[in-house]
């Protein structure tokens, strides 16, 4: 398991962050090789990805789930799992918490922090597990950093 933490500020409300992140056209087009996800309920959405890891071509079934945390002083945790499912078999998994605090005097930016950990089933830790760990972590801080946009 790798964990990893991050922060930035995001040129975004706390508001906008969220819509952002609930819109499947908008995380589709912030995962690498993803074109296209669908909504499977309220905190889910899925879809497939064709994409490169470390040069290697890979296409996977990707879904991700997403729900959000009111906290005090009006700030929000959005909860964050991404899992790839590789056609190849296995799987991997990256969860991050984030979270969104606003800035004094500025309502259209978010001070964002996170901590993030991945696991992956033993084939793919086998087959390409550090190379797998950087591309996930890669692709939840890119989604993170997107949303804003």
């Amino acid at each position: 398991m790798a964990e990893t933490t991050g922060s930035a500020r995001l040129a975004r409300s706390i508001a906008g962050l969220l819509a952002a992140s609930d819109d499947p056209a908008i995380i589709a087009a912030l995962l690498p090789g993803c074109e296209k996800l669908h909504r499977i309920d309220a905190e889910h959405i899925e879809g497939r990805l064709a994409t490169e890891v470390a040069g290697i071509p890979v296409t996977a079934a990707v879904s991700i789930r997403r729900t959000v945390e009111g906290l005090a002083g009006g700030a929000s945790r959005l909860h964050l799992r991404l899992k790839v499912r590789p056609d190849i078999g296995g799987q991997a998994v990256i969860a991050a918490l984030v979270d969104l605090h606003p800035v004094d005097g500025d309502e259209n930016a978010t001070d964002a922090t996170w901590r993030s950990s991945s696991e992956l089933d033993p084939m793919l830790a086998v087959m390409a597990g550090q190379r797998v760990e950087e591309f996930l972590r890669a692709s939840i801080e890119q989604l993170i950093a997107g949303l804003a946009r």
